[in-house]
């Protein structure tokens, strides 16, 4: 496969990190993601599941850091999202990194979870599995148009314990403030992290870019962070490999809310890289390096950049 079009803008951003390697970055740009999904413990038990599949001629690998997640090693077609057990919700085809923030924020049935940017519902579908549809999910989204699949996507993996609201991230941090126990703050970013899936990402590329979406991104941390009851957990994570988008953000949240910690978060199985305490003259919080951070070609997926992030119990 021809080497996809870079950006200049992109071309100088990967040979600025220094953890990064150029060659492997655009090499990793070419190829497929694995195919991987969760089972739908909510509607059948895991082993019967699997069970059906391989009933099907599927073989599949257990993932070792994401609860009923699953690779597939033989398909009974060539695109497993137009399967019998896709369309039923038995399974929903899911990135391998994508799974990691909610393992991460680890939801527990009983609780009051806000996913904040939930569209198109991977990871609402997800947090609603690990709560047992017990307890409240908020699965809110800024735009009717994604809140389509959204919905459908709720509706079809058997989420009873979802309402789904169409807000501007930024309303709870304001209106409902300390009302969540967990917040999942998957925030809008530069994608540099997803290319393979399109790369228009990587061609259209521009440092403006980033500019404009690093002020989103934290006033939606801080929203996430208001949202939270003391003591919550939150989440934020992007597919994209840009220390103003990552390191930056969590920095600037450690500076403005004084009582909040970054966890570390280790998930089993998978290659990780610290992340970045200096850049571009910039001094990131050395909390930052407790944050999960992989690049596109540490495990042959998508790179991503999670926080866990405990809220204080105040004063």
């Amino acid at each position: 496969m021809s080497r996809p079009p870079l950006s200049e803008d992109l071309l100088r951003l990967l040979r600025e990190l220094p953890d990064m390697d150029e060659e492997l970055y655009i090499e990793s740009m070419t190829r497929p993601l694995p195919e991987t999904f969760r089972v739908n413990t909510l509607k059948l038990p895991e082993e019967t599941i699997i069970g059906f599949l391989a009933e099907r001629g599927w073989e599949v690998e257990k993932l070792p850091w994401a609860r009923h997640g699953y690779r597939v090693v033989r398909c009974e077609r060539e695109d497993p999202g137009a399967t019998l057990p896709h369309l039923l919700g038995l399974i929903y085809i899911q990135g391998p990194m994508s799974m990691v923030p909610v393992e991460a924020l680890d939801p527990r049935p009983g609780e009051k979870v806000l996913d904040l940017c939930a569209a198109p519902g991977s990871k609402s579908t997800q947090i609603a599995q690990l709560m047992e549809n017990i307890g409240v999910l908020v699965a809110n989204d800024a735009s009717s148009e994604r809140i389509k699949p959204l919905i459908s996507n709720l509706q079809r993996w058997g989420a009873m314990n979802c309402v789904v609201t169409l807000k501007d991230g930024r309303y709870f941090g304001k209106r409902m403030r300390e009302t969540f126990d967990r917040v999942l703050c998957d925030v809008p970013c530069s994608s540099l992290g997803i290319v393979m899936k399109d790369w228009a990402a990587a061609r259209d590329y521009s440092s403006g870019m980033t500019e404009r979406v690093r002020a989103l991104q934290l006033s939606l941390l801080l929203s996430a962070y208001d949202a939270s009851v003391p003591g919550g957990r939150i989440v934020y994570s992007t597919c994209t490999i840009h220390p103003l988008e990552n390191e930056w953000v969590v920095t600037e949240l450690l500076r403005r809310r004084d009582d909040a910690m970054v966890l570390r978060f280790e998930p089993e199985g998978l290659r990780t890289r610290r992340p970045l305490e200096e850049w571009r003259g910039m001094r990131f919080d050395p909390e930052v390096t407790k944050c999960f951070k992989c690049y596109p070609y540490d495990n042959a997926a998508e790179g991503f950049f999670v926080a866990l992030i405990r809220k204080g119990e105040g004063r």
